[in-house]
């Protein structure tokens, strides 16, 4: 299958090749062709729908995009036929009953798509193939994508059967986080929030992470310089990654597992909660995951942490009223409970 990793821009080889700079002088450069191959490799590998041929030869980004599109078409061609050379192989789709005039779209071939072999031995592969196995089964969405290519290239190289390879939910967007962060490369993609808004975002992944079967990721987000957090399969499209970055040594993952109010383009405001006095420490502990600030007094738990999405915040808050659970502070966060509260009763009353 193909690659789950590939060369950002900073860490690639400059070739033989020159190029000139503004004054007409020569000066080193990379290899121009094989930069469009390796983007064009990795967006087609990391979208999560097959591109339309203008979507690639109208990109400057991919390295298209001249002005001339008869021109850009005939690179494409060339450059799909060399990534063929090298084992990838691109192929056409057209939905069903489309005229031949029609657009076409381009997509990965995975099935035909193979990686070269030699790297490990037979009883490495088998104690590989059982151990992937075993985390497939589990359904795992965050990383499913590239074990299930692991398990793919390992059995073709050794022969291993595959017919009873489990299951997996190909994710292209998890393949391009993964990418990103395997190679320590900031990551910059077409993102649509829960508002149906799109907008593009670099971020510099520091760490992935699953819940309730759903692949997130948080790194440092280039437009508000904060470490945010983000679902894969928000991601319309991703572009190769570039700019080469450092994880922070003090950065730990279980600080940024998440709750349903961290999500909104917006700052985040501290609300706090209370929890009744007979709550038991455990229940609290679990409940609130380690984040933010968590008192016990005489009179009870208080809870403070940062909230993105009071709505969510005080929906939060009423899935746990039955472990005495309530809103404190601020009053809009007091609003918005007291609004679900009032919801709740009307739409009872309707019943």
């Amino acid at each position: 299958m193909a690659s789950n990793t590939f060369p950002c821009e900073d860490s690639m080889t400059a070739s033989d090749t020159t190029v000139t700079n503004k004054k007409g002088a020569p000066e080193p450069g990379f290899d121009k062709t094989a930069q469009r191959i390796l983007n064009l490799f990795f967006v087609l590998n990391s979208s999560p729908e097959p591109l339309t041929t203008e979507q690639i030869v109208l990109d400057s980004d991919l390295g298209y995009g001249s002005g001339n599109i008869d021109s850009d078409k005939r690179k494409f061609r060339r450059d799909r036929e060399k990534l063929l050379e090298r084992g990838i192989t691109i192929k056409e789709v057209r939905a069903a009953g489309a005229q031949e005039t029609e657009e076409s779209a381009w997509t990965i071939d995975r099935e035909h798509t193979f990686a070269a072999g030699g790297l490990i031995t037979a009883d490495d592969a088998d104690i590989l193939l059982d151990a992937i196995d075993q985390t497939l089964a589990t359904g795992s969405a965050a990383f499913a994508t590239p074990l299930a290519d692991i398990r793919s290239k390992i059995a073709y190289l050794t022969g291993a059967s595959t017919a009873e390879e489990p299951p997996a939910r190909r994710l292209p967007a998890v393949d391009a986080v993964w990418s990103a962060f395997a190679e320590r490369c900031a990551l910059r993609f077409l993102y649509q929030n829960g508002h149906g808004e799109q907008k593009e975002r670099t971020v510099c992944v520091y760490g992935m992470f699953e819940h309730e079967g759903v692949a997130y990721f948080c790194g440092l987000d280039n437009a508000t310089d904060e470490i945010r957090t983000f679902r894969c399969d928000r991601i319309v499209r991703a572009w190769r990654p570039s700019k080469a970055y450092s994880i922070p040594a003090d950065f730990n993952l279980n600080d940024r597992l998440f709750f349903e109010f961290d999500f909104a383009d917006c700052k985040p405001v501290m609300a706090t909660f209370s929890f009744a006095p007979q709550a038991q420490a455990d229940m609290v502990s679990g409940l609130t995951r380690g984040r933010g600030e968590l008192t016990h007094t005489e009179e009870g738990w208080t809870w403070t942490v940062g909230v993105r999405d009071l709505n969510a915040a005080a929906s939060f808050c009423m899935e746990h009223a039955m472990d005495g659970m309530r809103p404190v502070a601020p009053d809009a966060l007091k609003l918005a409970w007291n609004h679900l509260i009032e919801r709740t009763v009307h739409e009872h009353a309707r019943a």
